[in-house]
């Protein structure tokens, strides 16, 4: 399977958004999201918020004014997602709304809270995650999210699976398509929005993952002191071992901190694949650049790099 489009631009503190033109959603709105995506703002159908802070939405008004008023390919207008905890989010809706009364009041808002879904197109939905980056309210309810992609799929049935396909089509005959087939998740892409590093099991089954990667040493005094404000951020050695364990098939990393020069980031990220023995690929989002299509620019190339 190719990997999911994705357009992106990160830079902690600054602005940070990522488009995908596959599945047609856009992951946070950072400052001047319209300005560098110019018409590409007109291919998102969602917009999936992780969270309030400044540098993941600072630049949704301008988008929603040019973008608000005027209805997704399916007929609905632009829908707005983000977590339910956040009271900002419901701040920044109702000023919107009375702002520019002619598009942005036209955008419909739909809170979330951990597991919840969002149809998308065809067989297609969007699944809220509970991320550990603001401290939570009380327990159930997230202040920020992560968020997943998931494709529903028919595969046969474990039983069934071995058999000839002549006895397949034999069956599918006699008892039709169901009789040989049930629904699966195939969950596509994973992007984590600003997080902790969390457990494997958390984006276990994902084929492309997009995760934050702030910090590349896990001893930085900067981390320390987020972790101590409330704000936690994922360091290299954390997010390699967490896609490591859940097997992810190509991995990219955003949101890097701007205090390393380009090459610090590349040659860490290439000694900790190496040392890891990492067997998939992985593809980095510099700060400050546009990537276009993440995915396709690739830093490590796993079993290849190994041999």
């Amino acid at each position: 399977m190719d990997p999911p489009r994705l357009t992106v631009f990160s830079t902690p503190l600054i602005s940070t958004f990522v488009l995908d033109e596959t599945h047609h959603v856009l992951f946070d709105a950072g400052d001047g999201a319209t300005a560098l995506l110019e018409g590409k703002i007109h291919k998102a159908h969602v917009v999936a918020l992780s969270h309030a802070h400044r540098d993941h939405i600072a630049g949704l008004p301008q988008l929603l004014n040019l973008r608000g008023g005027v209805a997704a390919a399916n007929g609905e207008p632009l829908r707005v997602i983000h977590p339910e905890a956040s009271g900002s989010m419901m701040a920044i809706s109702r000023f919107l709304a009375h702002f520019d009364p002619a598009t942005s009041a036209h955008v419909r808002w739909l809170p979330v809270n951990d597991r919840d879904e969002v149809p998308l197109e065809g067989r297609r939905f969007l699944r809220a995650y509970a991320t550990r980056h603001i401290p939570d309210p009380e327990p159930g309810r997230a202040r920020s999210m992560g968020y997943k992609i998931v494709r529903i799929v028919d595969r046969v049935r474990p039983e069934l699976r071995g058999l000839p396909q002549s006895e397949l089509d034999s069956l599918r005959q006699s008892g039709g398509r169901e009789s040989i087939t049930q629904p699966e998740e195939e969950i596509l892409l994973t992007v984590s929005g600003d997080t902790k590093a969390m457990p494997a099991n958390s984006v276990k089954g994902t084929r492309f993952l997009l995760h934050e990667c702030t910090f590349l040493d896990s001893d930085h005094d900067r981390l320390t002191e987020a972790r101590e404000r409330g704000h936690d951020h994922a360091c290299l050695n954390e997010v390699l071992m967490m896609a490591k364990g859940a097997e992810v098939q190509h991995l990219a990393l955003y949101h890097v901190s701007k205090r390393y020069t380009d090459e610090e980031i590349l040659r860490a990220v290439r000694a900790d694949c190496a040392r890891l023995e990492i067997r998939f690929k992985v593809s980095v989002a510099l700060p400050g650049r546009l990537y276009h299509d993440l995915f396709s620019q690739v830093v490590w190339r796993g079993d290849r790099e190994l041999e």
